[in-house]
């Protein structure tokens, strides 16, 4: 999932800010996942279950969990241009029966390396089935760069991020650890947690100091015992806990760092500001329409946080809302989305370097005599182009 932090001049924010408040934020369907009517033939993959990503081509890449052309495929790489032109970049098909030596359901976030070729992770296949790290490149070559599990099982990933330093770092699905993993598939634990004293770590940012910064879960093993926490960690693995939530309230997004330099996240329905020392205050609530529950936030290029929460929109369907909210903590725009025409259960969304929102969803959809099972999304705010 790629997060970007504009930085905008004073008059540009006043200017794109009237355009945020003045403007309707409209939501239109790219292209729709199908399977035939008797779910025999699902060639673009069905469950597109994580945000997208653009490469500096304009083209928008994505993965499904499932599905693809052939017998028992595990999944797919597409790729969709801003005006709708789908294809399939790579699929995972199985070798010897029941075995995917290339991987299977890349359901872990893929990121675009410093070297501008895609990486990615998937849960299963791979020598031992417990999933792989691989490289694609733009043209499709495909390379397994490295099987989990071989040794310990403590390795497997869960969300990943491109550093500073060009390696990927992330927490271990278990939350056990923080982890490096080289472009080279090589894997290194930066920092071993302790559940109950440092807690289990769920996912990661580097913020502007070069630090890195995260969310998780501190306390035993029973969810209700638990409390959410947000905690800092230095590239030397050097670990702090900036602020600790009551029990039973976990971080439901990831963190961002706005242009102000603060941290922005939502715990449940309640999106907060954390000041880099730990200072937090709450920025918006959740109310009527919005949902119950953030997804994902993000600053766009008008300097809005831009907020996605999957069971938001009118009832009794409930498909999904993107909204924004500026820095003061006032609701500016809203759009929702439709099972029929847009798909719905939103899962993921970036923003392109057009000024528009792409995501996906992974239900609905429009797909005219097939089964709709997704969508891939445009949302036009009337933003300006993003500025990197």
């Amino acid at each position: 999932m790629r997060t970007v932090f504009a930085a905008l001049g004073c008059w540009l924010l006043v200017v794109s800010l009237a355009q945020a408040q003045g403007s309707s934020p409209t939501i239109s369907q790219l292209f729709a996942f199908y399977c035939n009517s008797h779910y025999t033939s699902c060639p673009y993959g069905v469950e597109p279950a994580l945000a997208p990503l653009q490469f500096a081509n304009g083209i928008i890449y994505g993965v499904t969990l499932l599905g693809g052309q052939g017998k028992n495929a595990g999944g797919t790489v597409w790729q969709v241009s801003t005006a709708g032109q789908t294809s399939v970049v790579h699929t995972f098909k199985p070798g010897a029966p029941g075995k995917f030596p290339n991987g299977r359901s890349p359901v872990i976030n893929f990121v675009e390396g410093a070297d501008h070729n895609l990486y990615g992770f998937t849960q299963y296949g791979g020598s031992t089935n417990r999933g792989v790290m691989y490289k694609l490149l733009p043209n499709g070559g495909f390379q397994v760069l490295h099987d989990f599990c071989t040794g310990t099982c403590e390795d497997i990933p869960g969300p990943v991020i491109v550093g500073q330093d060009g390696n990927f770092y992330g927490a271990q699905s278990s939350g056990a650890a923080i982890f490096r993993m080289t472009p080279s598939g090589t894997y290194s634990v930066v920092l071993a947690l302790n559940p109950v004293t440092q807690g289990a770590a769920a996912s990661l940012i580097q913020g502007k100091d070069g630090n890195f910064y995260g969310t998780g879960a501190l306390g035993s093993s029973t969810e209700c015992d638990q409390q959410g926490i947000v905690f800092k960690m230095t590239p030397t693995g050097t670990y702090s806990i900036l602020h600790t939530f009551g029990t039973a309230e976990f971080p439901s997004a990831a963190l961002i760092q706005a242009s102000d330099g603060n941290f922005y996240g939502a715990v449940s329905s309640t999106i907060f500001r954390l000041t880099p020392e730990g200072g937090i205050t709450t920025l918006y609530t959740l109310q009527g329409e919005d949902g119950i529950s953030v997804l994902q936030i993000q600053q766009a290029s008008d300097g809005n946080l831009w907020v996605l929460t999957g069971d938001g929109g009118p009832a009794p369907t409930l498909p999904g809302e993107i909204f924004a909210v500026n820095l003061q903590g006032a609701k500016i725009a809203a759009a929702a989305f439709d099972c029929a025409t847009t798909g719905c259960g939103p899962s993921g969304v970036i923003q392109g370097s057009d000024g528009a929102f792409y995501g996906v969803a992974g239900l609905g959809g429009f797909a005219p005599n097939q089964v709709p099972l997704g969508s891939v999304f445009k949302v036009d705010a009337g933003l300006p182009p993003l500025m990197h």
